[in-house]
């Protein structure tokens, strides 16, 4: 059974001085921030940021310089990081945006883009925006894709590929 495990103490020990009077109700400010979902005792991904603000009313917690880090067993398989993103904690569906990054470890992969959707009910990422994916001296482009947080099962629409110079 899938569980959300926050690892981040919420509330008032969560929130430092002085911005804990700049919230809203209802809304807390945190610090080094971490929040994890695990099946059978094995995390499928974490993801950590030094700063964010949880809505509890909107169920939703929004991040600065969010690092997402996904695991095969107990190996991190991918890291994706980005300036800002957001969370819906009941869906735990996510939206990375500004600079997003997808390292995939294993293949030695890396993806760019400006924006980048994860759900963890389907364990997918995609956008409709312009992609980028570099591989050695491949580079591949397109516009909108799917795939794996691992940058495996890869579907890219509009996909241009060339070989980068020397």
């Amino acid at each position: 059974m899938k569980r959300l495990l926050l690892s981040a103490l919420l509330g008032l020990a969560a929130c430092s001085g002085d911005e804990a009077r700049e919230a809203a109700p209802g809304v807390s400010l945190l610090r080094d921030f971490s929040i994890a979902e695990a099946e059978g005792g094995t995390a499928r991904w974490r993801l950590d940021s030094r700063t964010a603000r949880m809505d509890e009313k909107a169920g939703m917690i929004y991040f600065d310089s969010p690092r997402v880090k996904f695991y095969d067993e107990d190996k991190v398989s991918s890291e994706i990081t980005s300036l800002k993103g957001s969370l819906r904690m009941h869906k735990k569906a996510a939206e990375l945006t500004d600079k997003v990054l997808v390292n995939a470890m294993k293949d030695g992969m890396l993806l760019k883009t400006t924006k980048l959707f994860y759900s963890s009910a389907r364990g997918k990422i995609w956008t409709e925006e312009p992609v980028t994916i570099y591989k050695g001296r491949t580079v591949i482009t397109g516009r909108g894709f799917t795939a794996n947080p691992d940058l495996s099962e890869i579907q890219i629409e509009h996909q241009e590929t060339r070989m980068a110079g020397k």
